[in-house]
């Protein structure tokens, strides 16, 4: 009986490991090579947590990435966020102020390639290319 219990109790962990290094796997997922090495005709932009969710996250990557891309152009883009946060022991608010000016005579054209989402550290990359 003891041979027995030992054999399941063995099982048993050999099974909870292989679980486990099955989800770090799956969540660790390495970062793409283009984050840090994009091609010349595309660009990478990123964001962090956004306090308006997701959509604004991948807005704010975006606007990035196409930012560089301009910049490459001598394009100059103006951009400027202010983000005021205020927090009290019984709520809080976020909001946020977005400004862009832009005077330019080309258009830059750009279309998304790729993302990643680093759950970690909840930063969205982005991979644009022009068109």
């Amino acid at each position: 009986m003891e041979m027995r219990t030992k054999y399941v109790f063995n099982a048993v962990i050999i099974s909870l490991m292989l679980n486990l290094s099955g989800c770090l796997i799956k969540n660790g997922q390495a970062e793409p090579n283009w984050i840090e090495n994009p091609s010349r005709d595309q660009a990478v932009g990123s964001c962090g947590s956004h306090a308006l969710g997701k959509y604004k996250q991948k807005e704010c990557a975006m606007t990035r990435a196409r930012l560089e891309l301009a910049a490459r152009k001598g394009i100059e883009i103006k951009s400027m966020s202010l983000m005021t946060e205020r927090a009290s022991s019984v709520s809080s608010s976020s909001t946020l102020n977005q400004q862009v000016t832009q005077e330019v005579n080309t258009k830059i054209k750009a279309r998304l390639v790729d993302s990643y989402h680093d759950k970690n550290q909840d930063i969205l990359w982005v991979l644009v290319e022009e068109n």
